[in-house]
């Protein structure tokens, strides 16, 4: 019984044991797989960003290249001042002219304000006058910057939106502004984004779809699968062929997207593990096992999801057949064990009821026979033992005739003596001497 008992408790452990250590691992493959996408996301936005950032930084060096070869204009009528062959006046008046009507790309063209925002060569209408307080669309007092950084820095970058001609609606834009400080000029051009902002959406849903097809191939944990929100719980990227509508359409969804949104990590590649209600399989509500990382090159956040029974069921299988062959493992000990007892215990008790037969003196040496026949320890006991009992019965049944023996010759001696007591009596004497006397009369 205590046999039993310690095999199942061992069983039990054992179960629990390989349960606990196949869930860990399977919650590490979700982890890998996670990692492992997390990082096909980064290269793929990387190469989105790396596009825009390359090209914005190609289109600003072009503005400012476009506005040297002004200023080295300028320049030039300077010189032809110096050489008395104009006055400054009339040099001023050509710059002005000449920069006036430049254009170049899109029709992309050069201004000149005063360091206190006034224009003196604008060839858009809207920016004639005084700009220093003028906003952008988004509030932005963008001519108070260009002021700001022709004066600390001698020139320099500013982004803002603008509406380009013929549009209705603003669009991003970048300017290089410069201080030419012999004329006290803050000269400048700029060029719309927006055929760049074009350019990196195209990529980006390219990218998207390719992550998307990449995203269905990824498989972990049976039915674990990937997606990808925004910050604000947006779905960005799903897998192909898989329907996520829900995330957005129902109120569960809705409060799983914003939850998994609300616990971004704090840290770049920090994944933070959620456990939720999801109803992702058949409308079936099911508790569901989420690891949320940040995109590094996106405000993206990166999606594993697993049924939890699906991260139970490797292990519950295992310790399901953990279970079994320990049971099996116990079933076959606990025979072996009893065959082998029985194997042990029947000799030993053939011995046991040899001695008490011994010790009642109706002692079999036949009775040991079996035991006796054994070629182990418990055989050579026996042998010895039926020996050993053999000439115990064998001494006693010796002595038991010595015994009678010695009965027999002490019986006789003792009828003697009492003969010979009798013989030798006064009365018995007499008797005889009476006896002889009558012999004698007859």
């Amino acid at each position: 019984m205590l046999l039993a008992l310690s095999a199942t408790a061992t069983a039990a452990v054992s179960a629990i044991s390989v349960r606990t250590s196949e869930t860990s691992s399977a919650r590490e493959s979700m982890a890998n797989a996670h990692k492992a996408t997390k990082l096909l996301i980064d290269r793929a936005n990387a190469d989105v960003t790396r596009y825009r950032s390359e090209t914005l930084a190609t289109r600003k060096a072009q503005l400012k290249d476009l506005l040297m070869a002004q200023v080295g204009a300028l320049d030039q009528l300077r010189a032809a001042v110096g050489r008395g062959e104009l006055t400054d006046r009339e040099a001023r008046a050509i710059a002005e002219q000449m920069l006036f009507t430049y254009r170049y790309a899109n029709n992309d063209y050069f201004f000149v304000f005063t360091p206190d925002m006034v224009s003196v060569v604008e060839p858009n209408p809207s920016f004639v006058g005084n700009m220093i307080d003028y906003q952008d669309a988004n509030g932005k007092y963008f001519f108070q910057e260009f002021r700001e950084v022709v004066l600390t820095r001698g020139d320099g970058y500013v982004d803002y939106v603008a509406t380009r001609a013929g549009a209705t609606l603003p669009s991003p834009k970048v300017s290089y502004v410069f201080l030419y400080k012999p004329w006290n000029w803050v000269i400048g051009t700029g060029v719309y984004l927006d055929d760049i902002d074009n350019e990196a959406a195209t990529r980006l849903s390219t990218t998207k779809l390719s992550l998307s097809n990449a995203l269905a191939e990824v498989k972990f944990n049976g039915e674990g699968f990937l997606f990808v929100l925004d910050q604000e719980g947006h779905v960005v990227v799903t897998p192909a062929r898989r329907d996520l509508s829900a995330l957005s359409n129902t109120d569960w969804g809705r409060r799983l997207s914003a939850s998994l949104a609300g616990g971004e990590p704090s840290t770049t590649g920090e994944i933070v593990n959620f456990s939720n209600v999801a109803q992702f399989r058949n409308g079936r509500s099911e508790q569901w096992q989420f690891d949320v990382s940040s995109v590094d090159s996106s405000k993206w956040l990166l999606v594993s999801a697993v049924p939890q029974a699906e991260l139970n069921s490797v292990g519950n299988s295992l310790a399901v057949r953990q279970i079994v062959i320990d049971a099996a493992i116990l079933l076959v000990g606990l025979l072996i064990g009893l065959l082998s007892s029985r194997r042990i215990v029947r000799p030993v008790q053939a011995l046991t009821s040899a001695a008490v037969a011994l010790e009642e003196d109706r002692f079999d040496p036949g009775t040991l026979d079996r035991a006796a026949a054994r070629n182990d320890e418990v055989g050579a006991l026996a042998r010895a033992f039926r020996r050993m009992a053999s000439e115990i019965v064998e001494r006693e049944r010796k002595l038991r005739d010595q015994v009678t023996q010695l009965r027999v010759v002490v019986d006789r001696a003792k009828v003697e003596r009492e003969v010979g007591e009798i013989t030798e009596s006064d009365f018995f004497q007499r008797l005889q001497e009476r006896a002889e006397e009558m012999r004698r009369n007859d």
